[in-house]
């Protein structure tokens, strides 16, 4: 019932997955009568359950009181089935806030995990890069930077198949000791680590791609993110404002096409939360049909590789490092 859209992305999208070859069922969270009018009117698709939710958690709602005042919400109610062996993994493109409250109160945290973090690639020249935190800890400290550093490793190495994780350290120069005292604390963390730390990134170099991980704080993240996918908007407006000569335009268009390809949500499908027992994934609250596809690829592969335990593995130390 989340997002900007609604059952009508919804839907397309899980019919999208089920007949591209996802192997898994699916159980839709949300009001019935909505939700069986997208499938067809009957809602009996193979495959797909239909779960009757009477309540909704609004988008401007305190989140953690919200999912204790709406128990029969979807995403409350989806994450109580996970929790319970139901359901394996929750996609939502509902409120964050509430994503993160309920994935912390129903599932709770992993062994040795202080707190989750948000999960989002983007981008790069190299190919992509996994940015955490983004967006759930405006507020941390050295050791929670090191686990997400961590989190990070065993999400690249388990999903991306990548044998030893680069990992980077957003900063505001290339030098140890550079940045705030949270900047410094974190670069000795994470050089006296086990992990294949390249050192510090500046903003500059995010987009070239050094890195499979870089680490900031939620609230440094969230901006990076936005700015990020704001490129492309920033492109389309200057399209439109004429005041580009016609083969500055034209150019302009050709490169627009280009970044919009290579700066597009959809084909990431949603945010892992990281550091809760199970998986809980984030959508957009713009999630198209197709967005909501790749999502749900992505909680199915996550479920299979059994992230969750490699996560837990990693930050108590006991993962192995041979990729």
């Amino acid at each position: 019932m989340g997002g900007d859209v609604g059952p009508a992305a919804v839907v397309p999208g899980v019919l999208a997955a089920l007949h591209g070859g996802v192997d898994c069922d699916l159980v839709l969270y949300g009001q019935h009568a909505r939700v069986a009018a997208e499938l067809g009117g009957a809602g009996t698709e193979p495959g797909i359950e239909i779960v009757d939710c009477t309540q909704e958690i609004p988008m401007d709602a305190a989140p953690a009181q919200a999912v204790r005042a709406t128990p029969d919400s979807p995403i409350v109610r989806a994450m109580r089935d996970q929790r319970a062996g139901e359901v394996d993994a929750v996609v939502s493109a509902g409120s964050t806030g509430a994503m993160v409250a309920a994935s912390l109160l129903i599932l709770g945290r992993l062994p040795a995990a202080e707190r989750p973090a948000i999960a989002t690639f983007f981008p790069t020249v190299r190919g992509e890069t996994l940015l955490l935190d983004a967006g759930a800890n405006t507020q941390t400290t050295a050791e929670l930077l090191l686990s997400f550093a961590r989190m990070g490793d065993a999400y690249c190495r388990a999903m991306h198949h990548v044998a030893s994780p680069a990992v980077g350290l957003l900063n505001i120069g290339s030098e140890p000791a550079k940045g705030n005292d949270l900047a410094v604390q974190t670069h000795q963390a994470l050089r006296g680590s086990e992990l294949n730390f390249v050192g510090n990134v500046e903003g500059n170099e995010v987009m070239v791609g050094d890195c499979d991980v870089l680490i900031t704080d939620g609230f440094t993240g969230n901006i990076v993110l936005k700015f990020v996918e704001g490129v492309a908007q920033f492109l389309d407006a200057l399209a439109r404002s004429g005041r580009l000569e016609p083969q500055e335009l034209e150019g302009l268009r050709a490169f627009s096409v280009a970044i919009k390809r290579r700066f597009n949500y959809e084909i990431y499908g949603g945010a892992p939360l990281l550091g809760v027992a199970g998986v809980s994934i984030i959508c957009h609250g713009r999630s198209t049909a197709l967005a909501f596809t790749h999502a749900i690829r992505v909680a199915d592969q996550q479920v299979r590789c059994r992230l969750p335990d490699l996560i837990a593995r990693a930050l108590s130390g006991t993962a192995g490092r041979e990729g």
